[in-house]
């Protein structure tokens, strides 16, 4: 079943929207598995992507990533790292239209940092032909990966294959574009 992506008529809230919980880690059941989660939606000015992850002791390594393809060819990626790196990159060039807003803390659920991505509409229409309309359809997954040999971790919202890229077709599923 596609991933509901709300079109916005004004700025997000993003409290109000699906949150894509990365549940698919292809380890044991008693490996390292933190909660992770992506919310992602478009509204008058472009993508919006939100990334939390619960993570007491984080490793620098330690990464969420966004892969998104709005046609076969065009290929958005949105990684932020625990020690506040981050990269927005189209089609391998990193984009210096996009914006990052981090934030961390703790709360009763734990100690959490993440980050709110923003890639304007006019990038997103210049760079890969894509304007954000109500039953408009692209690929993408939200993934959780570190390398970090302490915590080593791969996890997703879709089911992917961790020994292929990232990117391929078959490691994506289906976002429709709802109006909020």
């Amino acid at each position: 079943m596609a991933f509901k992506t709300c079109l916005f008529p004004g700025p997000p809230d993003f409290e109000t929207l699906h949150a894509a919980k990365l549940t698919e880690f292809p380890l044991e059941k008693w490996d390292y598995k933190p909660f992770s989660q992506g919310r992602i939606c478009f509204a008058p000015d472009g993508l919006h992507v939100q990334f939390h992850c619960f993570e007491a002791i984080s490793q620098p390594e330690s990464e969420i990533r966004g892969v998104l393809r709005f046609t076969p060819d065009s290929l958005l990626t949105l990684s932020l790292y625990a020690d506040g790196r981050f990269q927005v990159v189209a089609n391998g060039i990193n984009v210096p239209e996009g914006e990052l807003h981090p934030f961390s803390g703790e709360d009763l659920q734990g100690v959490y940092w993440g980050g709110s991505f923003f890639v304007p509409a006019s990038f997103l229409k210049s760079c890969f032909g894509f304007q954000a309309e109500v039953g408009g359809a692209f690929t993408g997954n939200f993934y959780k990966l570190c390398e970090a040999p302490e915590k080593k971790h791969y996890g997703s919202f879709y089911p992917a294959d961790f020994t292929k890229p990232l990117d391929v077709p078959e490691n994506l599923g289906d976002f429709i574009i709802i109006s909020y």
